[in-house]
């Protein structure tokens, strides 16, 4: 009766519905086991056998029982015990037994029921896969793949058995992982029992409503998909409630909860609390259909993006930039901790901020978009987040943990952050010893790399040397992070704080006092209005293309009067560059307009502080120092944290490749100045080596084409709009 070269030998499936018929289609197909079925309607039977879903029909008795090696009770839940009775005398202990139904304490306890003890060669199952179809006909072959089977265990479980049934869950294409009785209980009452519950009896409400015939006549697709699993079999469902009852009904009383709060914020009409319902359920389901895509077609592969850029283009008229990047991460987080509402205008909601925005979201903040780079944040208060429903993932957003991983440690719940690519292999051993000098509660991975895990903790004032030079992000951690201490935080730095950060803080209540010897100090935090700042790498870029290309007149509005931007452009004034400031610095971060025309660059050079404190502008000032005239030199670049090398590395890469003149002495970059003759650049992936790199080719000889810049439209997504209004000549090309 057995083959022995079929990997699972003989199986049995009882209960030959679309859930056995499937998983007995797919072995057979694959020629993986000797199928057998039982089924009380010989009907199903006899269809099983015809259209090739079963290899034998057979029934209940010591011939067929003892000879299986794997009995799948596919069978309603009431039904299990029956069917274990049936077949208790007949079980060998060698035989794997396990189920397919959805609850697992009314299987479990159906078995000791039977046994006295449930046997260590059963071991229950449950596939999280199906449709509202049933019978044999519906057997489908491709139903679990990409799906997930959750496999129950036991204490006494036989180890090499639960082997078997996991290898036999994949071996139908689902992603197999384990849990416990009771937690898979509660977790299928809340993820399909209540759904279930709800659609059954909205429909039979509506159906016995005065108006339910125009009801059903005018109802749309959002009815139909939410009511669709009411066609699902009926007799299975109520088993299931009746079997699963504690748990359903656990969840039934939070949905009620919930419900009645909702109908209570519809009577008041508090919309802010519907907003906030609906922002939170939002961010939930779409956080589901991530992990359902995911499951489904795998992570999605980048395309290559690269941008042509033709030579002799001339730079003119007048733009207002999106808002700095750096501050629109941080304006959300102090308006999410704020009290009150927060209006943020030209914020930048592209990038890497739509990583922080959504974490913020994800844990209960309201946030509104009302139009382009405005946004109206309902802050929380300091400890008025809430426990997100999955890990935080800052993806490949070193800001975004920075900034939220302070604010962390101060919740009143567990929370994990992760990432992904290069940021899941960096360290980050700076935070850490910053946010454990406070008494936070956070461990990580080997090598303070990701992930993080937060629990709760009371916090001390930060008192402490920040390791350096820090970066901005850090020092911005150490404020965020004495927000939740009782008392004054002081932390002293060789750098300078920036004063954009500085006068952000401020108009959120706080007190940032010193240069490098820092206090902060702060009372309630209050939501604020908000015009952000141009962002300073897209002007630094814009400056520099009117400065570098012949007829260029270009005017830049809302462009900071303050920090490190001043820094930037008095260092290429002092190189012979054409900005002058227009107006009166107008807001928090004292704007003004700048009018810059093009203009024959003299060389200029950085010693080891500046180019510390220009780090991040280093690859746009190097293309400036390229198109100057004579050498020039930037020194300190080996003190650099290594990615900044690896950036300045790739450069100097693609320089040399195109007919540039660029080398490294002793730490020190060494720069010729000349016009290159084009050709392709390769970023490297590198947002800001592209952005330096179309900057180049724009006053190269024959243009260039820059590679790999699928990044850069990512944290600039209107940077084809943004040339065509400036007037370079470019073009994206996928």
């Amino acid at each position: 009766m057995q083959d022995s070269k079929k990997e699972f030998g003989n199986v049995l499936i009882v209960g030959l519905g679309m859930i056995g018929g499937s998983f007995a289609k797919s072995l057979k197909l694959q020629g993986l086991a000797t199928l057998f079925g039982a089924d009380r309607r010989a009907g199903e039977l006899t269809l099983g056998v015809s259209t090739g879903v079963i290899d034998h029909p057979a029934q209940l008795d010591e011939a067929t029982i003892s000879s299986m090696d794997i009995i799948i009770l596919a069978t309603p839940v009431r039904a299990m015990e029956s069917v274990l009775t049936e077949i208790k005398p007949f079980i060998k202990p060698t035989t794997l037994i396990t189920d397919v139904g959805s609850t697992k304490g009314s299987v479990v306890a159906a078995a000791k029921k039977v046994f006295g003890e449930a046997p260590a060669n059963f071991i229950p199952g449950h596939p999280i896969a199906g449709a509202e179809k049933s019978g044999v006909l519906a057997a489908n072959p491709h139903l679990f793949e990409k799906h997930m089977a959750i496999v129950t265990p036991l204490p006494y479980s036989d180890p090499e058995l639960l082997d078997r049934l996991h290898r036999l869950w994949r071996a139908v294409g689902a992603d197999v992982v384990s849990m416990d009785v009771d937690h898979h209980d509660h977790v299928l009452a809340a993820s399909s029992h209540l759904p279930h519950l709800l659609a059954y009896t909205l429909v039979d409400a509506l159906a016995n409503a005065e108006r339910s015939q125009d009801i059903f006549r005018f109802a749309a697709g959002g009815f139909r998909d939410f009511t669709r699993i009411a066609s699902s079999d009926p007799v299975m469902w109520r088993d299931v409630f009746l079997a699963n009852k504690d748990a359903t009904l656990a969840t039934l009383d939070l949905f009620t909860e919930r419900l009645d709060e909702m109908r209570q914020a519809i009577v008041e009409a508090d919309g802010a609390s519907m907003y906030g319902v609906f922002t939170r359920a939002k961010s939930a389901r779409d956080h589901f259909l991530r992990l359902l895509e995911q499951r489904t077609l795998g992570k999605p592969q980048e395309k290559a993006v690269a941008i042509s850029v033709s030579p002799a283009s001339a730079i003119n008229g007048e733009i207002k930039l999106i808002g700095d990047k750096s501050l629109s991460h941080r304006a959300l987080i102090m308006a999410a901790l704020a009290k009150g509402v927060s209006e943020l205008s030209n914020i930048d909601l592209t990038g890497d901020v739509k990583v922080t925005m959504q974490a913020l979201k994800d844990m209960g903040v309201v946030i509104e978009e009302f139009g382009y780079g405005a946004v109206r944040v309902h802050g929380v208060g300091r400890r008025g987040l809430r426990a997100p429903i999955a890990p935080i993932n800052v993806h490949n957003s070193a800001t975004s943990l920075y900034l939220l991983a302070p604010i962390l440690s101060g919740q009143t719940f567990h929370v994990e952050v992760i990432g992904e690519e290069t940021l899941l292999n960096t360290p980050f051993t700076h935070l850490l010893a910053l946010m454990r000098e406070a008494g936070a509660s956070v461990t990580s991975a080997a090598a303070d790399c990701l992930p993080f895990k937060f629990a709760p903790a009371e916090l001390t004032p930060v008192k402490i040397e920040l390791p350096g030079p820090p970066s901005s992000r850090l020092m911005s951690s150490a404020v965020l992070l004495s927000l939740f201490a009782e008392g004054q935080s002081q932390f002293s730095t060789v750098l300078h704080f920036d004063d954009q950060v500085r006068a952000l803080f401020a108009s959120f209540g706080v007190g940032i006092d010193g240069e490098s010897d820092i206090s902060v100090s702060s009372n309630e935090l209050k939501g604020t209005t908000l015009d952000l700042s141009a962002d300073m790498q897209q002007t630094l870029w814009s400056v520099l293309l009117a400065t570098l290309l012949p007829g260029s007149s270009l005017r830049l509005s809302g462009v900071s009067s303050q920090g490190r931007m001043v820094k930037v452009l008095s260092l290429l004034q002092d190189a012979g560059a054409k900005i002058d400031w227009v107006g009166e610095p107008i807001g928090v971060f004292a704007a003004q307009s700048v009018q810059v025309s093009f203009a024959k660059l003299s060389s200029f050079n950085l010693d080891a502080v500046q180019s510390y404190e220009m780090r991040e502008f280093l690859t746009q000032l190097a293309t400036a120092a390229i198109y100057a005239e004579g050498d020039s030199q930037f020194e300190g670049i080996s003190h650099l944290p290594y990615f900044y090398e690896d950036r300045i590395t790739t450069f100097v890469d693609g320089v040399n490749h195109i007919g540039g003149a660029v080398e490294w002495h002793a730490g020190t970059l060494l720069l010729k100045g000349c016009t290159p003759q084009g050709g392709d650049l390769d970023s490297a992936g590198n947002e800001l080596v592209a952005l330096a790199f179309l900057l180049l080719a724009a006053r190269c000889r024959n243009g260039a084409t820059v590679r790999d810049c699928q990044k850069l439209l990512a944290q600039i997504p209107n940077l084809e709009e943004i040339a065509a209004q400036l007037g370079l000549k470019c073009l994206v090309q996928s």
